[in-house]
């Protein structure tokens, strides 16, 4: 959401020193271009602020609502009416210091187009006193939310909350109520497979019968979330604009027991960013050959940023309003640079690659440095809506520099400290808007209908519709379009409404696995892993002799032929495994498919199957999932350090940002710390890179990982002592899969004082010995 650094070797430590985002040895923080000849950011008035725009030509941008009708928008779910739920996150950095941060000031808002006119005319608040929202999802009976900590429901009756907030869901987010915000989980975008998805979690949740399930899932980005017409995610993080997934949510996690490390996200499209202002006022601004450094953050000639440093909020384009070519494009915001960035996503057999289509120049951009972008959505009228939270302070305090205050600062960009806030409507000239209709006026054959719609919005909210009517009456009706030929997106659609009514059964799974199109077979195929057991076995001579027509299909083959559990289905299984042995995903689609048939699998395939990989994950299913016991077999001492190490963890330290709450690393943002010779190894290695930073490419466990940035020195900072470095320490090397043993303080003192003359510079992978 914000100009966030990425700190990617270890920890993040988020306690003040200075201004608490600097760096030892970036003493040199001189303004790139002098701050008399930046442009002033004063408040513009919305009719101000459009004149400010450059946008693609075809497109106009046009405001639906603004200060007072809504305030610092971050996040936005509609209901089937059309009306917009919004969370308004006031209470972020009201000043540059964050003071208080911890007041819960936010609110959760309903807005109202009454007369269709294109703007908001009618306001209602449905929760206030909300700490930091930043996600939430309507239902007929009350509303899902995320605050600053927690996942809360509230009842409600129409636009009234009624009763108080309950937690669904203990230990949502990890690092509990403290922490910094940049890293706590927000989302709640329902996909195809009627979950509901986050970023910066990795969990994911449903509501069946009434009653909440939470389910373990990847952990995925850190500020917004989005998916396709076929169940894939995509989000990103701070310094890559889009990441996408190459197969269905889960996929790949359906045999417990051994990490298989599968890559299954690609990056899409370039990181570049050609905005249309100097852009000074980035926490890294200073960083250039000028000033004494060896790469710029900004160019030295037009002193605007080179790369994305706030990447958030994106959007897969499934609307009816834009040209037909900008059906399934990304859209991504990078508020510290005012713009947004589109990305083509080509799909080949399920390869996806990413290209940015405007050159030089960008989608959208603003010479307003008050137009901070922070999440993007399609809309019901096909149009895409922006949240421009348009709050002058998008870094948090726990990062920012000396440098980026001064820049702030100096263009009053902390004042006022919160009333302001924008939401634009994006439409292309010519292109055809959507007609305003209430969907809960629609009966079930008309939102079955509806499954076919060109509009992804429509298609959404009418299988929204149907599963929370629970009316079993359409099922007839849904069976016959998931068997139709030639409306594809239909017949994906009616699988799935089917699975989310719990009505789901073999016949309408075997039409659509007949299909001439790969993406219905696909979809056919991942939904039949869902069907009771009895329905599934009616499947199992089809799942066998199914000739997969790409690359793609045979990733959920591979995955939907372990459950059959027949020697024909095993055997045909090897033979995926074996012709595709360098094909990650067939091999992961395959053992996740395997949980409780390893041993009869391993006995029908015996000498059929030569890949060491996928035999080693057999064999070790086999003995059984390693369950890691946080801090077992510790003692006294040992486990007094380990547990306060824990606490900093997730934190004060907040490691878990960059290398997940399972140390096992995220995209590039940290390499994993479970298995890491860096973490298990010397505890004076371990010492001097928590002391001084390591900065990529980092090869651990025989795998090159290359994050986005570095790791900043924690020897300068005086609340990082010996004792609390050695706690963390102590605890990442007990924790997951790690046994070694106790870090004591007097290494951090013995090698603080060795190494003073590393101050300023970060180890790299040759120089840490």
């Amino acid at each position: 959401m914000t100009n966030r650094l990425v700190l990617t070797a270890l920890c993040v430590p988020v306690l003040a020193f200075a201004q608490q985002g600097n760096r030892k040895g970036h003493d040199n923080m001189s303004p790139i271009i002098p701050l008399d000849q930046v442009p002033k950011a004063p408040v513009l008035p919305v009719q101000e602020a459009l004149k400010a725009f450059q946008v693609a030509p075809g497109f106009v941008i046009e405001p639906f609502a603004s200060e007072p009708m809504i305030v610092e928008p971050v996040a936005v779910d509609f209901d089937p009416a059309g009306r917009a739920w919004i969370c308004e996150m006031i209470g972020y950095m009201p000043d540059l210091d964050g003071k208080g941060e911890d007041v819960p000031m936010g609110r959760i808002v309903v807005l109202e187009d009454t007369n269709h006119d294109g703007k908001a005319d009618k306001r209602t608040v449905f929760l206030e006193k909300v700490l930091l929202p930043r996600a939430v999802a309507v239902f007929p009976d009350g509303v899902l939310f995320v605050d600053n900590y927690r996942l809360l429901w509230v009842k409600r009756d129409g636009l009234k909350s009624v009763g108080e907030p309950e937690e669904v869901a203990k230990d949502w987010i990890a690092g509990g109520k403290g922490g910094n915000p940049e890293h706590k989980s927000n989302g709640l975008v329902r996909n195809l497979d009627n979950w509901l998805y986050n970023a910066k979690s990795d969990k994911r949740v449903r509501r069946i019968d009434g009653k909440w399930v939470v389910e373990t899932t990847e952990n995925r980005g850190q500020w917004g979330i989005s998916h396709d017409d076929y169940g894939r995610l995509y989000y990103n993080d701070n310094s890559t604009f889009l990441w996408g997934n190459l197969v269905a949510p889960n996929l790949l996690l359906g045999n417990p027991g051994v990490n298989l490390k599968v890559k299954d996200f690609t990056q899409l499209g370039p990181n570049a960013t050609w905005p249309i202002r100097v852009t000074p006022g980035v926490n890294r601004g200073y960083i250039a050959k000028s000033n004494g450094y060896n790469e710029e953050t900004l160019d030295p000639k037009t002193f605007k940023l080179i790369n994305a440093t706030a990447a958030s909020g994106p959007v897969i384009y499934r609307g009816t309003n834009f040209p037909a070519e900008w059906y399934g494009r990304g859209l991504s915001p990078e508020p510290s640079a005012n713009l947004v960035k589109a990305i083509q996503i080509t799909d080949s057999n399920g390869r996806l690659s990413g290209s940015h289509p405007f050159g030089k120049t960008e989608w959208l951009a603003s010479t307003d440095e008050r137009f901070r972008p922070v999440n993007l959505y399609n809309a019901p009228d096909g149009t895409v809506w922006m949240l421009d939270m348009h709050h002058g302070l998008l870094q948090h305090k726990t990062y920012m520099t000396t440098y980026l205050r001064e820049q702030y600062s100096s263009r009053l960009l902390d004042k006022p400290a919160d009333g302001l806030g924008r939401i634009y409507r994006v439409r292309y000239k010519s292109g055809p808007l959507e007609t305003a209709t209430d969907l809960t006026k629609l009966d079930g054959e008309a939102l079955v209908k509806m499954l076919v719609h060109k509009n992804g919005w429509h298609r959404d909210m009418a299988q929204r519709l149907l599963i929370e009517r629970g009316d079993a009456s359409v099922v007839p009706l849904l069976e016959k379009l998931a068997s139709i030929e030639g409306f594809p997106i239909g017949s994906i659609n009616a699988l799935w409404t089917l699975e989310g009514l719990g009505k789901l059964t073999a016949a309408p799974v075997a039409s659509a696995l007949g299909s001439k199109d790969p993406k219905v077979v696909c979809s056919a195929l991942w939904v039949s892993t869902k069907l009771p057991d009895a329905e599934f076995r009616k499947l199992a001579d089809r799942i066998v002799k199914l000739q997969p027509a790409n690359d793609e299909v045979k990733i959920y083959l591979a995955r939907a032929l372990g459950p059959v559990g027949t020697p024909e289905a095993f055997a045909k299984l090897a033979d995926l495994v074996s012709k595709d042995g360098k094909e990650s995903l067939v091999k992961a689609a395959a053992y996740s498919g395997l949980k409780g048939r390893l041993e009869d699998f391993k006995k029908a395939t015996a000498g059929k199957i030569t890949d060491t990989t996928f035999l080693a994950w057999v064999d070790q299913g086999l003995k059984g999932p390693v369950v890691a016991v946080s801090g077992a077999g510790l003692t006294g001492e040992h486990l007094e350090s380990f547990n306060r190490g824990k606490a900093m963890y997730v934190g004060e330290a907040a490691c878990f940002g960059c290398h997940g709450p399972d140390g096992q690393g995220l995209p590039n943002l940290g390499p994993p710390l479970d298995k890491s010779e860096y973490v298990t190894g010397s505890p004076e290695r371990l010492a001097k890179i928590l002391l001084h930073g390591l900065s990529g490419p980092v090869t651990v466990n025989g795998e090159t990982y290359t994050p986005a940035g570095e790791m900043p020195a924690l020897y300068p900072n005086p609340a990082m002592t010996d004792a609390k470095l050695a706690d963390v320490a102590t605890y990442v090397r007990h924790e997951w899969t790690n046994t070694a043993a106790q870090v004591k303080p007097e290494v951090f003192t013995k090698v603080r004082a060795a190494t003073k003359d590393q101050v300023g510079r970060p180890y790299t992978e040759a120089t840490l010995k």
